[in-house]
């Protein structure tokens, strides 16, 4: 039952592109919804519980007005804080994801959220419903656990979870604009008073508890005012009319009528936490083990937004797009420096458009981007795409440019070990943090990534915190995911004037050929530190001096992943927008 984040996007995309070679009709959105929420920050039942690590820092919010923030940089203290949240909850515990696993993680945390229904907590899950294809009987047995907790799919492709091939083609085809619109926000809302947002899905590999592969990804979790703002968001995705219950489910239905629910591999009422949650369940449970891990870390500050699009984004005009226009108009005014970690870096027309702008009367911004190799990321046809475009990334954007490694130096600090985890021979660590800083002041940590799908498709949600400690913090955690010893460097090939422009301009010929693009000589390519030189950016006259180039893909070989990329950036580059 195990679920892995890659394998299931490039099946999706694969039925995309069938879609989309069929030429499938499409219908409108049902419009987005302006709802009159009322503000359910504090609740009417709160009252001070002395015996919590995190009151002293909820009673200064609340009397100043402000935030309390704790950044949840690696995933087992990103689980911790979620689990300690759920043990501590008396009155509701809300859950908006892209992704829930039926893996240990996922039984894990859904062992807790049962724990806390049996105790009158009310729990509401809501999961875009791409996650949840191929586990029906998971699904069943969770729908109907008990009566606190309620499932909802967002924007169902057909009406049974456990559907064929030929029925999501049909699904597609009849609806495609609907189904190609998915819900990416992270949310977890506890009593009112707790928030959590970033870009961690439910599986193990964004828990520091992956086999082969280790997300490396930011949370943060907050009290204050923006909680309740999260909260009406959510109410207004859980209120939505694309927004079914598990039980409404046609397959599920069936399965409650006759009887025949099954029981999963994780089976949540006679669960027994595997090895890999021990020590965080005793963590969980201590206020001196939190307060050591996360609370002492926090910090109270006073700017603090949630930002969501809602839900049916682009149903009723782009201006629905809060996340992208935000963001862009942050890093729009950036003065002196922008730097942005994000998993993908795909760049559309309206990106272009932007960042050549921003270049174009601003020449002296400096641009730091933190992204993955192809050997480290999770998702080929993604960085395909991102490899085409690295001219225009250095060359008209100038931006600078470093790709994690799969097995990077810090990989202790960046995805710690866990007891009981063991990683296969082939573990590799991929970026999945979305966080962008502006002039060393603001800082967005959230869903949005850098490529269309986020701009143009999903719906995303993000934090915008104006706090410059914060924002001096992350920026080091980013730069040292940059570093030389963790990253390799993008720039441009070392070659002869007369050759040089000869390639270029084929390789720009070719970029515009549909479905040929089959240059092999790029602009761009990986870099290695020389031993003992200075690092230096990739437009400094002493770059080739202080680097070494290793190849357009390093660290992966002749390996199925490299052969892959090069097919779909030659043959597939039309593409791009579904992927």
């Amino acid at each position: 039952m195990k679920y892995t984040r890659s394998k299931f996007i490039i099946g999706f995309s694969l039925i995309l592109l069938v879609m989309s070679l069929a030429g499938c009709n499409s219908t409108e959105l049902p419009p987005a919804t302006s709802l009159d929420l009322p503000n359910i920050y504090p609740p009417a039942s709160y009252a001070p519980n002395n015996t919590s690590p995190f009151q002293a820092h909820l009673n200064q919010a609340i009397s100043q007005n402000s935030h309390a923030a704790y950044l949840l940089e690696t995933g087992d203290d990103a689980l911790l804080a979620r689990i300690h949240l759920i043990q501590q909850a008396k009155h509701s515990i809300d859950v908006q994801t892209f992704i829930w696993a039926g893996d240990s993680t996922g039984g894990f945390f859904f062992h807790e959220l049962w724990q806390a229904a049996k105790r009158g907590v009310k729990v509401r899950l809501l999961i875009d419903d791409l996650s949840l294809r191929g586990i029906s009987d998971y699904v069943a047995y969770l729908a109907t656990l008990h009566p606190n907790i309620v499932i909802k799919h967002y924007n169902p492709l057909v009406e049974n979870i456990n559907a064929s091939l030929l029925d999501l083609i049909k699904g597609y085809g009849f609806n495609f604009q609907q189904a190609n619109r998915r819900m990416h926000n992270k949310v977890m809302i506890v009593d009112g008073l707790f928030g959590i947002t970033g870009g961690r899905n439910y599986a193990d590999d964004y828990f520091d508890r992956g086999i082969d592969r280790s997300f490396k990804d930011r949370d943060i979790l907050i009290s204050g005012k923006a909680v309740s703002d999260m909260s009406n968001s959510f109410e207004a995705y859980w209120l939505y009319e694309l927004s079914v219950p598990s039980l409404d489910m046609a397959d599920i239905e069936r399965r409650v009528e006759t009887n025949t629910i099954a029981i999963p591999d994780i089976e949540i009422q006679n669960y027994q936490a595997p090895m890999g949650f021990t020590a965080l369940l005793k963590c969980a449970l201590s206020n001196i083990c939190m307060e050591e891990r996360i609370v002492r870390f926090g910090r109270i500050i006073e700017h603090i937004e949630f930002i969501a699009d809602p839900p049916g984004k682009f149903a009723a005009g782009d201006e629905f797009a809060k996340t992208s226009r935000r963001i862009a108009g942050s890093i729009l005014n950036a003065k002196h420096s922008v730097i942005m970690q994000t998993p993908y870096l795909v760049i559309d027309d309206y990106g272009t458009e932007l960042f050549s702008s921003i270049h174009k009367n601003n020449a002296d911004l400096k641009v730091i981007v933190s992204s993955n190799s192809l050997a480290s990321a999770d998702h080929f046809a993604a960085y395909a795409y991102s490899f085409e475009n690295k001219k225009k990334y250095l060359k008209q954007f100038n931006w600078q440019i470093h790709e994690l490694k799969p097995s990077p130096s810090d990989l202790s600090a960046m995805v710690p070990t866990i007891d009981g985890i063991v990683r296969s021979a082939s573990h590799y660590t991929s970026i999945h943090a979305k966080t962008y800083i502006v002039d060393d002041e603001t800082v967005w940590i959230g869903s949005f990534n850098l490529d269309p799908r986020s701009i143009t498709l999903n719906t995303e949600a993000s934090l915008l915190i104006e706090d410059n400690l914060l924002a001096s913090q992350v920026k080091q955690l980013i730069y040292n995911a940059t570093a030389p010893k963790n990253s390799w460097t993008i720039g441009a090939r070392e070659r002869t004037p007369i050759l040089g422009a000869i390639s270029g301009l084929l390789e720009s010929v070719f970029k515009r050929i549909p479905f040929f693009n089959v240059w092999p000589f790029h602009y761009a390519t990986s870099f290695e530190l020389n031993p003992g030189a200075r690092h230096v950016p990739f437009s400094h006259q002493d770059f080739h001096n202080n680097y070494h180039a290793v190849g357009q893909f390093p660290g992966t070989g002749l390996s199925a992943k490299g052969v892959k990329a090069r097919i779909t950036k030659a043959f597939f580059g039309p593409w791009e927008p579904l992927i």
